[in-house]
């Protein structure tokens, strides 16, 4: 039964990549959105059998911990359908008779961000499971299609923007080895993909059709980014009013993303003085010291030294040299003592080669600042300083770092003046 829904799933989803608008790109046919789609669900399915047979403790592994915890929620369903309403939706969720189904989850109770998105996780798999009839591989399926709708409103932004690199950006978008391993299956990061990447289309929309139903489709997808990864929500929050701003104005990029930046992150600096304890430096310290911890409880075979993170700017500024080396850089080719970590290092000379050829093919007459790639700019270099200040595990950079690569790719296309990349390299005149 289980591989003939997800079977009937992934031809529906299928369907409609062939049938529905948004999924129809000039210069990209519906073949190589399909042919996307099923890499993408190939790596769903890896994903599973890796966590199945390497990282065997269900407790722990992401793929599996939230989709056995929604289990028991739904359990509850058949006697008490009104309980499991309160449980699912949240409103009056904190009866006395709901604790007992609370306790038997091993990921209720999460104290350790400021918005718990694992109950969200929890509440939307158990959702799922009206449509899956609690089968893992129809839950990837779907996690898997909201993933590659995300990266697919991304891709139609910078081919509208960059038209000239379409097979590049499709390649770029779609076929980065991170991205499809961690941003393919039965995880948060799909989801992530899924916010992002609707959330700024319809902003995109909305600027241009000035339609309430595009302001109300961004605000939806940015709540719902709030709730599955609030680290991002607060990154992406400044660059979408400089977005819309300097989209509407359409000059002065540099200094309304300038200005909107850094007056968002003074205010976040100083919220201690409204909020103790909620100021960045002192959230940012104190996740960095749970993941140090963590690490060393665990015994990560990826740990790596990381300079201690003080509740202080200054601090920040010092450690940000190594941050920001340890997520563009490492894991170098000889720290791999998995396969997962060996593709991550190839993957990184992978990003150094493109970033050369974007230097060496850059042309200042040509060149055209824009508010996107002022956006990929900001989101790539803001997501890659949060990580390395805070991640001593170079697995988990790697999965970290996924969010912002399409961002970081359309900015090294920006960069790059097509006709002196080829007139430099003309061996990859069949690529782009």
């Amino acid at each position: 039964m289980e591989l003939i829904l997800s079977i009937a799933y992934a031809s529906l989803f299928f369907f409609i990549i062939g049938k529905a608008s948004f999924f129809r790109i000039e210069g990209i046919s519906h073949r190589m959105l399909s042919f996307a789609f099923a890499v993408k669900l190939v790596f769903a399915v890896l994903l599973s059998l890796v966590f199945t047979h390497f990282y065997t403790n269900r407790l722990t592994a992401d793929t599996f911990k939230f989709f056995d915890d929604s289990k028991i929620m739904f359990s509850v369903l058949h006697e008490h359908p009104t309980w499991f309403l309160r449980m699912l939706t949240g409103i009056d969720d904190k009866a006395p008779y709901l604790l007992p189904y609370y306790d038997q989850m091993h990921n209720w109770y999460n104290k350790a961000v400021i918005f718990n998105d694992y109950r969200f996780q929890i509440r939307l798999n158990a959702f799922l499971r009206f449509f899956s009839l609690g089968h893992y591989y129809v839950h990837a399926v779907i996690y898997c299609f909201l993933s590659f709708t995300g990266l697919t409103a991304l891709l139609k932004l910078f081919i509208l923007h960059l038209p000239q690199f379409k097979r590049a950006l499709y390649a770029g978008t779609y076929f980065l080895p991170s991205v499809l391993f961690w941003g393919s299956g039965l995880l948060k990061d799909s989801l992530i993909f899924f916010a992002t990447g609707l959330s700024l289309y319809c902003l995109h929309r909305f600027i241009h059709d000035r339609k309430f139903r595009s302001l109300i489709c961004f605000v939806i997808f940015l709540l719902f980014l709030m709730l599955i990864k609030f680290h991002n929500f607060i990154l992406l929050v400044p660059l979408y009013a400089a977005f819309a701003f300097s989209s509407f104005i359409k000059r002065y990029y540099i200094a309304i993303f300038g200005i909107i930046t850094i007056v968002y992150y003074l205010a976040l600096l100083k919220m201690n003085v409204v909020l103790p304890g909620y100021g960045l430096m002192e959230l940012l310290s104190k996740k960095q010291a749970e993941f140090v911890d963590l690490a060393q409880d665990y015994h990560a075979q990826s740990a790596i030294p990381i300079n201690i993170l003080e509740d202080s700017e200054w601090s920040a500024v010092r450690n940000t040299p190594q941050a920001l080396s340890h997520v563009f850089l490492r894991p170098y080719v000889w720290e791999a003592k998995n396969a997962f970590i060996l593709m991550a290092a190839f993957e990184n000379i992978l990003l150094i080669i493109l970033t050369l050829l974007s230097i060496f093919s850059f042309s200042r007459k040509n060149f055209t600042i824009t508010a996107l790639m002022l956006l990929s700019f900001i989101y790539t270099l803001s997501l890659f300083e949060m990580i390395g200040l805070v991640t001593p595990v170079m697995g988990a950079i790697v999965r970290y770092k996924i969010q912002a690569l399409p961002f970081f790719f359309f900015f090294l296309t920006c960069l790059t003046d097509k006709n002196l990349l080829l007139k430099r390299f003309p061996f990859l005149k069949k690529i782009t």
